[in-house]
């Protein structure tokens, strides 16, 4: 057995592990709960031991179990270690990314800076996750998160990168069929298009009027779980959209969609980068936010 395919099984032990069971392991990983199963018990038969009681109604390490998972996390932080000292010497990151992005700004603008990034680390595995819903970074194992949700949890660290807000459109074709609504109030007489996340339909509008926060609740006329799908059936002039508005920047100076009911949104909403605060020790996790901040920088 390769010296790489007994440093993976380390890997492998320890996902196990965190994960708390096989079954959940199995989802984190894309697996199979029988193939888990089998690989832990080839595990088992190399070393001559059983690490994990299974019988148990809850997970449990043996005792050998909880010695080889000490052991194995000393080795696994060491070798972290000398990556991280080899790249701080010089320009070579090595492991993998996991990134997770909201959808449109996924395809628009992340996609094309990960391309660049990975060019210039070619030895450096970058996973790209786009989903308009709501993301846990602990849960999805993902190490960066583009996302307008700030974490409560003191061990993440939100990064806001751009600084926004929720925009009323649609095409000037739908304003000339059904004309503009004065107030929001006359939304219930428009046809909305509505974003579904986690099963949730985002029907509840928010709005400032009379110097009050109001909130109304429109009927869906449209409904998808796909930002891009609502982007695209409010330039076809099927209805009102509630969009970010980085995501439609372009089309509101092109004029392919028209804001409205400005003056009753003074709403803001900021699209942060979601990282947990230990990784910035760790120069490929430094080196990326970096270079998105750059990127930030230049497009504003």
């Amino acid at each position: 057995m390769s010296t790489y395919d007994k440093v993976s099984d380390l890997e492998f032990f320890l996902k196990i592990v965190e994960a708390g069971s096989l079954t959940r392991a199995a989802i984190l990983m894309e697996s199979s709960l029988p193939s888990m199963s089998r690989r832990l018990s080839q595990l088992e038969q190399r070393l001559g031991v059983k690490l994990i009681d299974r019988n148990a109604r809850r997970f449990k390490l043996t005792e050998k179990g909880q010695y080889f998972l000490e052991q194995t996390q000393q080795i696994v932080l060491l070798i972290e270690n000398m990556e991280n000292t080899l790249q701080s010497e010089q320009d070579f990151l090595t492991g993998k990314l996991r990134i997770g992005s909201l959808n449109q700004f996924g395809k628009q603008h992340l996609a094309g800076w990960i391309t660049e990034f990975a060019e210039q680390y070619p030895y450096l595995k970058i996973e790209l996750l786009l989903s308009d819903s709501r993301v846990d970074l602990m849960e999805q194992e993902l190490d960066f998160s583009f996302q307008i949700e700030v974490p409560l949890e003191a061990d993440y660290f939100s990064l806001p990168i751009i600084r926004g807000q929720k925009i009323y459109c649609a095409s000037p074709e739908y304003f000339q069929k059904f004309g503009k609504p004065e107030n929001p109030h006359h939304l219930t007489d428009h046809q909305c298009l509505c974003l579904i996340r986690n099963r949730h339909t985002f029907n509840d509008w928010p709005f400032m009027d009379s110097g009050k926060n109001t909130v109304i609740k429109v009927t869906p006329h449209l409904t998808s779980n796909s930002s891009e799908i609502i982007h695209k059936w409010a330039l076809d002039g099927m209805g009102i959209a509630y969009k970010l508005n980085w995501d439609i920047r372009e089309d509101l100076a092109s004029g392919t969609l028209i804001e409205c009911l400005d003056k009753f949104n003074p709403l803001h909403k900021n699209l942060y980068m979601v990282y947990l605060r230990n990784n910035y020790t760790q120069p490929k996790f430094r080196y990326f936010i970096d270079f998105i901040m750059k990127k930030i920088k230049i497009k504003d």
